[in-house]
């Protein structure tokens, strides 16, 4: 694991690039406020709604490894919820087995509960013990079936009192580092999720366009991409055949592969007027699915496969909107498919 570091921080920016080649996935909802904030071993992600999420990891060239995610809601009175994951990456199918034991300060502090999703609980006592710790600085690590899995308290401090920041939580009795006497009426109430109507589609897929198609649209939308000063599709990948779904009477959806890298590839959808009457719309250069109506990507952080960044959007008759985005945590080496699900943009969809 001796590139791991190198590796995370690839992952971080290959996120960063994802997010930026959605060019009008949802207008000014996508960009609606979200806090990211990492430090050491510790990352923070509170996406628009003020739920704050931390992850802590075992440090850099830890052979066995494991994380923490400690989750949190907006607003008053709201518990501290937690889960642990061990590394199984290289497990061919996980399976659950005897309960790991949290350690601190290389004393047992009892066996964990199964969660869900391959994820271990602490427990209410286990929860306020590992929170000491971090504040102490004392070794922290789970054990199972004899093995020892580490973890890292390094930048705990500085990311949880920055979570407790956000929610307005600082010298109140609820913060978790920096605890006080203020009022709760100093922390923040939830954001309630943006409401997206879906409207409903005439194809739930795309499929190959006709010879007839493909000499009218194709032209036209090659001339909108060519037209970017920092062409993001490439010409071999372009020539490759296109796809089509009509959303309804009045508008489709096109499908064009666009550029293919190491262990990713996007491709470029367009919104288009079905008479080919109004200029077409560029929704995105870094799509990989369109299914019912959403438009989604999913990349790799990495080639392991054990960190992703994901986003959706979503049809309501007139544009796609931004319906989710995040990632899984960092390239740890935890599981294939990455440890979490950290939301930084998260919507309620209603409708068909």
């Amino acid at each position: 694991m001796s590139g791991q570091k190198q590796d995370r921080s690839a992952f971080f920016s290959v996120r960063t690039v994802a997010i930026s080649l959605v060019l009008c996935m949802g207008g000014a909802a996508a960009h609606a406020a979200s806090v990211s904030f990492s430090h050491k071993d510790w990352d923070l992600s509170c996406d628009n709604t003020l739920t704050c999420r931390a992850a802590g990891y075992a440090a850099d060239g830890e052979e066995s490894g494991s994380t923490v995610l400690l989750t949190r809601k907006a607003g008053s009175g709201e518990p501290v919820a937690n889960r642990v994951m061990l590394a199984h990456y290289s497990d061919a199918k996980w399976q659950k087995g005897s309960a790991p034991e949290l350690v601190i300060a290389g004393r047992k502090a009892g066996p964990l509960s199964f969660a869900s999703d391959e994820a271990w609980q602490m427990n209410e006592a286990q929860l306020a013990l590992f929170l000491t710790a971090l504040q102490k600085d004392q070794a922290i690590s789970f054990r199972e079936n004899g093995s020892t899995y580490a973890f890292s308290g390094a930048g705990s401090s500085a990311v949880l009192l920055k979570m407790d920041d956000v929610q307005g939580r600082v010298n109140t009795p609820g913060a978790i580092l920096r605890k006080g006497k203020g009022s709760e009426s100093s922390v923040k109430a939830p954001i309630a999720a943006p409401v997206i109507n879906r409207a409903p589609v005439v194809d739930k897929s795309l499929r190959p366009m006709t010879a007839q198609e493909d000499a009218l649209i194709r032209p036209v939308l090659l001339k909108v991409l060519a037209a970017d000063q920092e062409p993001s599709c490439s010409a071999d990948i372009l020539s490759e055949p296109w796809e089509i779904a009509r959303l309804n009477q009045q508008f489709s959806l096109v499908g064009a592969p666009c550029w293919l890298a190491a262990y990713n590839a996007g491709a470029a959808y367009f919104v288009i007027d079905n008479t080919m009457q109004s200029a077409p719309v560029l929704v995105s250069t870094s799509a990989t699915d369109y299914d019912n109506g959403t438009i989604s990507s999913s990349m790799k952080g990495r080639g392991l496969g054990d960190c992703w960044s994901y986003e959706a959007s979503v049809w309501d008759g007139a544009e796609f909107v931004a319906s989710e985005r995040g990632d899984t945590g960092r390239c740890a080496l935890i599981r294939a498919g990455g440890a979490w699900v950290i939301p930084e943009y998260l919507s309620q969809v209603v409708g068909p």
